[in-house]
């Protein structure tokens, strides 16, 4: 089945979402190509394993619309029958343009899928992971939106021998753009995530989380209540409606663990858990769990690391 894959370049390399895909392709034999969109100048995406294209568009303007025509082109032209996609904002604004064009409705929160009998078929999540549902694909192109941290990530090799498309400027009028800046450790990719919750009770308490992160080398997330109480950035926000991590410690400071901020960490290979509440819904995930008042324990932990 041939196949395209939608990558995406972060810190100017592929995306882990974008080789969390690609090996899961491997793993079907697919027959796939990658087609990166990103504003990197030279971003190191290349590899000898699968050809790659990068469309390259200006990080000044909104050109979702001249690169989704720039991929149906693509995707038409090669007879492309399937296109996976990370599930991040970029590829859901892309893939709605290319469901248009290609008359075909997007598949979202897929964890798994396979080939039968020459149709997808996809696994997906409901209900905040609660839920599990399948789908078979009839449509002659089938987009498939995958979840982050579904498969691990393959280990590559990249380099920077691809070709490069530019578009050309959007006709949108932008009034303004807005660049979140990033600093230490990303929840996507770090090895230790720290997150905090309405148990840190102020918002100065996450003083103390930080200080625990800088010596763990980790990265900070937060709960949903938090990020809406405007503590912390959407971009830091873990669960259902923010980001999956699957990191090998995840620290839960103050978290009773809700099932809609479960569903973005509990495959997570070590969890630990603070909180006062013995009761709290965290302790039937955690494979430590600490009963005390985070404000008092924390700071303990930062005295002795």
């Amino acid at each position: 089945m041939k196949t395209l894959i939608l990558g995406e370049v972060i810190d100017n390399k592929l995306s882990s979402g974008t080789l969390e895909i690609i090996n899961k392709a491997n793993s079907l034999s697919l027959e796939y190509k990658v087609v990166t969109v990103g504003s990197s100048d030279a971003p190191v995406i290349g590899s000898s394993t699968f050809h790659q294209t990068y469309i390259k568009r200006s990080a000044e303007s909104l050109q979702f619309n001249n690169v989704a025509d720039k991929l149906s082109q693509i995707i038409q032209e090669e007879n492309i029958s399937l296109v996976l996609a990370p599930s991040t904002y970029q590829c859901r604004d892309l893939v709605s343009f290319l469901s248009v064009d290609l008359l075909s409705s997007p598949v979202s929160n897929v964890i798994n899928f396979d080939i039968q009998d020459g149709s997808v078929v996809t696994t997906n999540s409901i209900n905040g992971g609660e839920s599990i549902y399948k789908t078979k694909i009839t449509s002659s192109c089938s987009l498939l939106l995958i979840r982050p941290k579904s498969f691990d990530p393959i280990d590559l090799e990249l380099n920077s021998e691809y070709e490069t498309i530019e578009v050309e400027n959007s006709d949108i009028e932008i009034f303004d753009v807005f660049k979140e800046e990033k600093s230490g450790p990303q929840l996507e990719d770090s090895k230790i995530v720290i997150s905090a919750g309405r148990g840190m009770v102020e918002k100065e308490n996450l003083s103390l989380v930080e200080d625990l992160a800088n010596k763990l080398n980790a990265a900070i997330g937060g709960t949903r209540a938090i990020v809406d109480a405007g503590w912390m950035p959407y971009s830091q926000q873990v669960g259902q409606t923010g980001k999956t991590v699957k990191p090998d410690v995840y620290i839960a400071c103050g978290i009773s663990g809700a099932t809609q901020h479960q569903v973005g960490m509990k495959d997570s290979k070590f969890i630990i858990a603070i909180n006062k509440d013995e009761e709290a819904p965290i302790f039937q995930l955690a494979d430590l769990g600490i009963v005390g008042d985070t404000l008092s324990v924390i700071p303990k932990i930062n005295e002795n690391i």
